[in-house]
Order: structure tokens, then sequence, then C-alpha cells
């Protein structure tokens, strides 16, 4: 009783606020504008700046974003005969998805086995359950179970059912790249091929998208339950309200908001997004509906804003060194350059590279970067020293560098870093691109349940909304996380239809 009650009392500053709104009237005992009685639902009590509540449609399952995480939330409901629908604030499906790398790890895949690569997702989970507890993150473990055995099933449903296309292994697989990361049919950055697909077959198996259209807010009825979501119609700048059984919200994470930037992850405060749109909207919704943040201060991936050079390491040789020449990572990650860089204060750094990479199974991205990035690109160079001087570093400190990396190469082992892939020895013509480092992804969200339901400080579920993706802390750091995550969302709220 007293939860609800604090729920309930809430819920009334909330709608004071216009934070949240109400179908029909005010909530029950609350009388926003002073002109209800306790327990009014007459019409037209209101917020100033507000206008009354007018649905004018209605859907069984409403997904706010079409990222990847929305957009995988929505397969399970349209399959099962409902009527979803996907909204997003952008003119485009696919929020910031679509211009991701395109590394998914994945476990135990039909494409993977087809290619003769063993794994099992259980097995998987619990070599990882030790790094989860390593770094503290023992919270809710049924559910990180679920998002991660769930990214196999994605995967699979996506080819099979959607005709998603991913890269053939067999273009890596005997090269000592990792064969426990899928990649989109043409590698890294091709994500159209995965996501254009999924897209479409929601499309023919009923689902609606609807673009240029902003959650602003939830819709409670007259007892606090949410039964809909308010948008802003950016096109025509006019209001909608959409009535919805369930709601779902897959809005992304806040690395782009400066204002939570600062508020929670200020030692990053001053780093730029690598994206523009991850504003934090369903953060602040869900907040202001009873939600409880979770995990906010922890600290954002960085990536460079090449981000897709980042991962060249995963899949070919390089060396990356400081403004002067000095190799200071192991290169065969993606995240710990930048959280170098920025932590170091270099500012920038090189990924330095040959034929090798241009040649291998990535290609397709290499030739894209050096392409469409010319102005960070120098070489091709016929020695150390021309291509010091084409970066502008010390010629002597680049060799010694060199110098010291291929010694190791030799011994088969990196004793500086402890660099594992691609341990191999670059030669001329030589390359390197400039990177400089910048957020990517956020890591605190939403407490939910194992289901993926919101819920309020104490624990209780608030009713008929669900979080998934970037809204939910600790979501991951890739794609297919996000995408599992959703697939849970979708997963629970079929279950929830039945009832």
């Amino acid at each position: 009783m007293e939860t609800s009650m604090n729920r309930r009392n809430f819920l009334k500053a909330a709608v004071a606020s216009g934070a949240v709104l109400v179908a029909g009237g005010a909530l029950a005992g609350c009388a926003p504008t002073g002109g209800g009685s306790a327990g009014s639902s007459s019409e037209g009590d209101s917020v100033v700046g507000t206008s009354p509540v007018s649905f004018t449609e209605e859907t069984d399952v409403l997904i706010l974003g079409t990222g990847i995480a929305g957009m995988s939330a929505a397969m399970d409901p349209v399959e099962a005969g409902h009527k979803v629908m996907l909204a997003d604030k952008l003119d485009r499906v696919g929020g910031e998805s679509f211009i991701a790398c395109g590394v998914m790890n994945v476990s135990g895949s039909k494409m993977q086995k087809d290619a003769g690569i063993p794994g099992d997702p259980e097995e998987k989970w619990q070599a990882y359950l030790p790094v989860l507890e390593k770094k503290g993150e023992t919270d809710d473990m049924d559910y990180k179970h679920n998002v991660y055995v769930y990214q196999t099933e994605w995967a699979d449903r996506v080819a099979a059912d959607y005709g998603g296309v991913f890269q053939p292994l067999e273009a890596y697989k005997d090269t000592g790249a990792p064969t426990s990361m899928l990649l989109p049919e043409h590698g890294i950055g091709d994500m159209t091929t995965v996501l254009t697909p999924l897209q479409k077959g929601l499309e023919a198996k009923g689902a609606t998208y609807k673009l240029n259209l902003r959650a602003t807010n939830f819709i409670v009825d007259k007892d606090g339950t949410p039964v809909g979501v308010r948008f802003h119609d950016e096109k025509n700048d006019r209001n909608v309200d959409v009535k919805a059984s369930k709601i779902i919200v897959a809005t992304g994470g806040f690395s782009c908001n400066q204002e939570m930037v600062s508020t929670f992850v200020p030692s990053q405060a001053r780093l730029g997004p690598l994206t523009v749109y991850s504003m934090g909207e369903g953060h602040q919704m869900c907040k202001a509906l009873g939600g409880s943040y979770m995990h906010m201060d922890m600290e954002a991936n960085l990536m460079s804003d090449l981000a897709q050079v980042t991962v060249w390491g995963y899949f070919g040789p390089n060396v990356q060194v400081t403004p002067q020449g000095k190799r200071f990572i192991k290169e065969d990650q993606s995240h710990d350059s930048p959280d170098a860089c920025h932590k170091g204060g270099f500012g920038y750094w090189w990924t330095i590279f040959d034929n090798q990479l241009i040649t291998g199974s990535q290609a397709w991205n290499v030739e894209l970067n050096m392409k469409n990035n010319a102005d960070r690109l120098v070489g091709p160079c016929d020695t150390l020293d021309d291509l010091a001087a084409a970066m502008d570093v010390p010629a002597d400190a680049l060799k010694a560098t060199f110098e010291s990396y291929d010694a190791q190469v030799a011994a088969g082992e990196d004793k500086e870093f402890g660099k594992k892939l691609f341990l191999q020895s670059l030669a001329a013509p030589y390359y390197a691109m400039k990177h400089f480092p910048y957020r990517y992804k956020t890591h605190g969200g939403m407490k939910i349940t194992t289901d993926s339901q919101l819920t309020d400080k104490d624990g209780t579920p608030i009713p008929n909304v669900y979080c998934c993706g970037s809204t939910v802390a600790d979501s991951g750091s890739d794609l297919s996380p996000n995408a599992a995550s959703g697939l849970i969302s979708g997963k629970a709220v079929v279950e929830a239809l039945k009832a």
C-alpha cells in the first residue's frame, strides 16, 4: 500500500509538471490546475503549455525507436499477429544502428556451425561470468544471461526469416580473426545488408513505421496506468497521441546530451559525441513516470571519430602510435585506444597499416575509409622516414617504435602490451590514419525486471512499459546485445498480451 501511495504521489507531481499526461482528465486525487476535486476525471483538466489528450491512433505494441533494439523488439509481437507500430523522431528508419561498425559477438549460430566453428552460447556465458563478477556487474544475472544467449537466436532468425546477409566466415576464419564475431555482408560498416531486410521484413509482416515523431510524454489513465504516448510531429508541428496496450522504449543512450553527461559522467564532459541523436529522451520520460536510473555514472565507451577504422585490429595487422610516434596500446581491440588517448591527454593518435589490411578480409571497408577520409590519410610512404615526415612525428621515435615492435613479432610475444591478434610486422608502402577520441555509447539506464519491464526505485514493475537497448543499464558495447535485449522485450510483451 505504501509503495502504491508513493507512486501515486509521484505521479501527481509528474502530472502537475506536465511530464506525464492524463487521458480523459486528472489523475485520481490530483487536480493539476486546481479546477478539479479529488477523484475528478473531468474533461479539460490540463497543464499550462499542454493540450488535452486526444488519441488519433491505437496499436497493440508501440515501440519508441527504430534502431536495432527497436526493430528486434518488434519481431515476436508482429510474428504473433499483434498490431505493431514503430515510431522514430528521425525522418528515416534505423536510428544510429545503420552507421555502426557492425561487429556482432555471437556464439553457436547456424552460420558459425555451417563454417565448422564450434560454440555454444551457454558455455560462452559460463566463461563470461567471471568477467562480470570481476567488474562487479552482478545485479540481475538472469537478464544478463538472457541477453547473452539470445544474441544467437537473433542472428539465426534475422538470417533465416528476414533475409539478413552476413559476411561468410570463410572470409576471415583462417586469418586469425575472432570467429566469435559476425559481420554484415561486405564486412565492417555494411549494416544495411542486415538491418534493411529486417526493416522490410517487419513491414511485410504487418508492422508500421511512423517517422518524424518525437516521443515527449507518457499518457496515463485516471488510475496512473500508462496507456499511450504523446509525440510531437516534427514535420507538421503538432501533437500526436497514440494509444497502446504495451509500450517498448528503445530510444538509445544519452551520449549526445551534454547536460546529462555532465551530470552523470563528468569525466567525459569535455569529449564530443560520435553521433548526434542519442539525447536520452527515453531515460527522461521513464524517469518522469517513476522509473529509476541505474549505473548512470559508468563511463561511456569511447571510440574514434573514425569508428570503423578502430576495429580493423580485429581483422588485420596495424600499429597505433601517439603524436610523438610511440606505441601505446595493443591493437587487437576497439575501445582501449580512444580510452588511453583520452586518459593520456594525447589529443589524437595514429593507426599505421600496410597492404595486408588493404587486401585482407575487410578490404571493402578499408578502401571505403581511405576514400571517405582522405584528409586523415597519409601515404603511401616507402620508408618510415617518409611516413614520419607525412605524419609530422619524430622519425627517430617512430623507427624505434617499429624496431621494438618487430623484435616482439620475431619473438612471438608482445611483452609490452600483450597483443594477441595479428602480431605481424608491417612492410612498405606504409599508410596512416589520424583519430580523435569521442564519446560513443553510454551504459547507464533504467532499472527493469528480468523480462525488461520498467520498475520504480523499489523494484515494483510499472505497468505496460518495457525498456531495451541503450535505455537499459549495462546493455553491452556492440549491436548484438542491444538486439538481444530487444528480443527479450518483444517476447515479454507477447506473453503479457496473452493475459
